[in-house]
């Protein structure tokens, strides 16, 4: 069992806990994302907050950068040393965070992609007789075979008489699942074509348009803490990448995993207009100088009681 296999079982299980809860495997895949947003939640507020903490050490590094201009080793030792004194990490505003994250994205992604064994956990044979028999019309390339057992889910209805060693109950399991995967008539297990227009297209449209709407949330948060990015020409290039990946990819995926993305984009949005509102960079900076002035007065206080003590 490979890394990512692994990584789907135990979402493969929540994903189907919510399916026999609901009857639907779109509203299932809703509340997981959900509580994997709850889950991350901390770790996006403490990005914030350390976003907050930087701006604080801007003016202090601007100052050592021309104390110390033409000695790139003595501002990087400076810098390093005024990170030790003020306990700030700046891998806690970009890296830490995402390798938080990308354990819970890609066990999701996984369970998604492998529903007939992550969510229905049909047996071995059982989905190997299933997608044996949907490669035989399907004609999947070699990057498709990832994506078989969403795949087989759109040619069921043509397959399901030439399956072999599979149990009525599981079979009839299958196509009971397979009718989830239909909304407002698409067919979540069918893949858009770039060059053959469909309305599937629609999906990797709004996928690209929700990206957006992070980005745009992003960038001006970013400009209002630095106001110097709005000239830097990798801004743009910020903005463009996540709606243009979604857009991309999009066409290369089953409509399921499309709409996946949708719903965590939007969460993403809400979450960050939330965050913009409770924790605004100049309210969370105040929070976090009163705190310090608090910590440096008690600090002071016991050294002059130690003093007292002492004499």
């Amino acid at each position: 069992m490979g890394f990512y296999e692994v990584l789907a079982v135990p979402f493969g299980y929540i994903l189907g806990f919510f399916y026999d809860l609901s009857g639907s495997y779109l509203l299932s895949i809703f509340i997981i994302t959900v509580l994997t947003r709850l889950l991350l939640l901390p770790s996006t507020i403490k990005q914030q907050k350390s976003a907050a903490s930087q701006m604080r050490f801007q003016a202090k590094v601007k100052r050592i950068q021309e104390m110390y201009k033409g000695n790139p080793q003595k501002i990087n030792e400076e810098t390093q040393a005024l990170y030790q004194r003020e306990g700030f990490n700046p891998m806690s505003v970009g890296c830490l965070p995402m390798l938080i994250q990308f354990p819970v994205m890609i066990g999701l992604y996984s369970a998604i992609r492998t529903p007939l064994t992550s969510v229905l956990h049909l047996g071995q044979a059982s989905v190997e007789a299933i997608t044996t028999a949907g490669r035989a019309v399907l004609n999947l390339t070699q990057r498709e075979q990832y994506m078989v057992e969403m795949k087989v889910l759109g040619v069921f209805d043509q397959i399901r008489d030439s399956i072999q060693g599979v149990s009525a109950a599981d079979l009839a399991d299958v196509e009971k699942f397979r009718e989830s995967f239909t909304i407002f008539g698409l067919n979540l297990a069918d893949t858009p074509e770039a060059g053959k227009f469909s309305v599937l297209w629609i999906l990797p449209i709004i996928s690209a348009l929700t990206a957006m709407l992070s980005s745009i949330v992003m960038v001006v948060r970013q400009k209002k803490q630095n106001p110097e990015m709005g000239r830097n020409p990798m801004m743009g290039c910020t903005f463009l990448m996540g709606p243009v990946m979604s857009l991309y990819f999009g066409f290369l995926f089953p409509g399921g995993i499309c709409v996946y993305w949708i719903m965590g984009n939007l969460l993403s949005f809400l979450q960050m207009l939330l965050l913009n509102h409770t924790h605004k960079p100049g309210r969370v900076l105040a929070r976090l100088m009163v705190d310090e002035t608090v910590q440096e007065r008690s600090r002071e206080n016991h050294v002059k009681n130690t003093a007292k003590y002492r004499d």
